[in-house]
């Protein structure tokens, strides 16, 4: 039953060290629509883009011309 225990307790330490670890940020676009991500955009200097997972576990790929400001969330 402690091993149990024991395992349980270490397991939730490092869930909670994991999300603490990822930040999310917010992404507006030039015409107003906003996206939530989970972890840091990340800038692909060949096709000029930004890639990203959103809130749902899709992923977005966004112009780098059609991104207004990339902000750390508070969430």
């Amino acid at each position: 039953m402690k091993r149990i225990f024991a395992a349980m307790l270490a397991l939730a330490m490092l869930l909670s060290l994991t999300a603490c670890g990822s930040k999310s940020y917010e992404v507006t676009t030039k015409t107003g629509r906003t996206f939530n991500t989970q972890g840091s955009p990340k800038y692909d200097m060949k096709s000029e883009t930004y890639t990203f997972t959103d809130e749902e576990g899709k992923e977005v790929i966004i112009n780098q011309s059609d991104v207004d400001i990339i902000r750390e969330s508070g969430k």
